[in-house]
């Protein structure tokens, strides 16, 4: 199976159905029809919004979601029908990791007392810096060299002028291009440690109470920085965590170290056109490819292959918005992007070959866990059966009596076109759902579901 880096949070989130009679379905899923009378029906009655045909297909989409989730909680509650393999594969691959990175990283975490301290000195972990700054603003677009040559004039002069005992907020007030610290007299307020730009970050904590610091420069233009304070947290208060952190840093370093040999080794490389290739799968997002289309490689290495077929079902249960990341990644981002993936199935291969597997007692716990986060938001959305929806066939005296598959569905996705509650996409759900169960949408009938809205509109 190939791998798709799916975790179980990606796979948490829900979607929307409703069945019905009549000719002329415009869906069909687990059996049951989504008509085109009653998906106009219910975008007449319940939408506050003009029908069109992506109001349509919405409907249509969140009805297949939905009916088949329905489907399975009809079946057994628990979820036992529904294959929740792609769903906690991530973590069983975590598992694997893990036991790879225990087998092969050897790092000495053992940090000293005289090491702490020093390293507590360089880096004063948790201090807080109060500071003030005047900022000369360089021209629109960043200017040409001799205009931030000039800006640099001015910082240096503002700077004399401070040293000589200038008064820093009336300079503030008068030069500062930040409108929020310029206003309140160059004040920049408390802050900790990478809160602010790098340079001003390093700078700032560089520097003595009062002490004021060279121009430094930044893609705004160049800062005339004055330390106003500084609180720095006790190493007895702070040690055992920072001990830990510095653990955490060789241990990341090792790692990496480990996985830079790894791929020289496999001589992981990205295809000729991959980023391309994958820019072109996210616009078009073809619901199936051929077999030679699938094939086609991405990434190779030694005795492996990345296929564009890999790249597709990580893209299907992945969350929302992974098409919309790849096409507004640049190249280089894009390129880092594949090749971390690349180099994911490396560290599992490598894995596997030594060996590691999870057990089936953590298999197991995943998929209930997994099972009971899926069910736990079916019950919030409305898709259980018992209850869901009041059902006017039973006694009076029995309101716990069980609705059917298509009135909770229905009652759902009312609520939702109604804008009662908020569309929760099924994500990865979504993907596993629709391999397993029988469904269509017959997108030729989207332009006559909004004919027919429109009809029942105009009654």
């Amino acid at each position: 199976m190939p791998r798709t880096g799916k975790s179980i949070a990606w796979g948490l989130i829900a979607g929307v159905s409703l069945t019905g009679c009549g000719p002329g379905p415009l869906a069909e899923a687990g059996g049951h029809r989504l008509t085109i009378d009653d998906a106009a029906r219910l975008i007449a009655e319940h939408s506050t919004v003009p029908p069109d045909t992506q109001v349509a297909r919405v409907v249509a989409e969140l009805w297949v979601d939905y009916t088949l989730l329905a489907a399975h909680l009809s079946a057994d509650t628990t979820l036992a029908t529904l294959d929740v393999g792609l769903v906690v594969e991530q973590p069983l691959q975590e598992l694997m990791l893990a036991e790879l990175r225990d087998a092969v990283i050897d790092v000495d975490t053992v940090v000293s007392d005289a090491e702490l301290a020093e390293r507590f000195a360089a880096d004063l972990p948790g201090a807080r810096a109060t500071a003030s700054q005047i900022l000369l603003l360089f021209p629109p677009g960043g200017g040409t060299t001799r205009q931030r040559d000039s800006v640099l004039v001015v910082a240096r002069s503002l700077r004399d002028q401070l040293l000589g005992g200038a008064d820093f907020g009336t300079l503030a007030s008068r030069y500062s291009g930040d409108p929020g610290s310029g206003s309140r007299g160059g004040s920049m307020g408390t802050f900790g440690r990478g809160q602010m730009l790098p340079p001003i970050d390093e700078a700032v904590f560089a520097l003595q109470p009062g002490e004021l610091s060279e121009p430094v420069e930044t893609p705004l233009g160049y800062h005339v920085l004055r330390l106003d304070g500084l609180s720095i947290p006790e190493l007895s208060e702070i040690g055992e965590e920072f001990r830990t952190l510095i653990q955490q840093e060789r241990m990341a370093v090792a790692e990496a170290a480990y996985i830079a040999q790894l791929d020289t080794l496999a001589g992981l490389t990205l295809a000729e056109g991959a980023l391309e290739i994958t820019r072109a799968l996210m616009e078009s997002s073809p619901s199936r490819l051929s077999g030679r289309a699938a094939s086609r490689p991405l990434m190779t290495w030694t005795d492996g292959v990345y296929t564009v077929g890999d790249f597709m079902e990580l893209a299907r249960v992945s969350p929302d918005g992974f098409a919309e990341g790849v096409l507004a990644a640049s190249d280089e981002e894009l390129e880092v992007a594949l090749r971390r993936r690349g180099r994911q199935e490396l560290l599992l291969a490598e894995a596997e070959a030594r060996g590691f597997a999870a057990t089936e007692a953590q298999a197991d716990s995943l998929a209930a866990e997994a099972r009971t986060a899926i069910r736990e938001r079916a019950e919030v959305i409305g898709l259980l059966l018992r209850g869901a929806v009041p059902d006017t066939t039973a006694d009076a005296g029995a309101p716990g009596a069980t609705a059917s598959v298509p009135e909770v569905v229905e009652h759902a996705l009312a609520r939702i076109v109604g804008g009662q509650q908020e569309i929760v996409p099924l994500g990865g759900v979504t993907f596993l759902l629709r391999e397993e169960g029988r469904w269509r949408i017959h997108e030729a009938r989207l332009a006559a579901t909004v004919e027919r809205v429109r009809e029942l509109e105009s009654r």
